[in-house]
């Protein structure tokens, strides 16, 4: 269903296309943190081989094998929330809907230097702006 913005909210070309851009910009994003999963899928097959003794391992080494799988399971998590948020929101800023939620992953943006500072900056910027709450449906 679709989000319709309030009457009074005119809208704005350079504001329509500035957040067209920022939603396009967030799928690139959330592809760029699915890829770690192909590091993580390469930790697991390491961990695996380390565990069933195939990887030059000695008497011991299964503490290695735990932390390479612990640590890829740690990555799988960060990079599947992650990613599924930020697509939420490419999503969310091309129907204009749940502005807050953009915020917030905008500003988890931020910590990922440099590309997702350059994105979460300009788009906590846009979503900022008055004329864009308006086109969102919030005063």
């Amino acid at each position: 269903m679709n989000h319709v913005p309030a009457a009074s909210a005119v809208e704005n070309p350079q504001d329509a296309s500035q957040l067209k851009t920022l939603s396009i910009l967030h799928y690139v994003f959330a592809a760029l943190y699915l890829l770690p999963l192909l590091v993580a899928f390469l930790y697991v097959f390491m961990g695996v081989a380390i565990l069933k003794g195939g990887i030059h391992s000695q008497p011991g080494d299964e503490v290695g094998g735990w932390v390479l799988i612990g640590f890829a399971v740690a990555l799988f998590l960060v990079a599947i929330i992650g990613g599924g948020l930020t697509f939420i929101a490419a999503r969310r800023l091309s129907q204009r809907r749940s502005r807050t939620l953009c915020m917030v992953v905008a500003c988890i943006s931020c910590l990922s230097v440099p590309l997702g500072t350059a994105l979460g900056v300009f788009s906590l910027i846009v979503l900022s702006r008055p004329s864009v709450k308006a086109l969102f449906g919030e005063r």
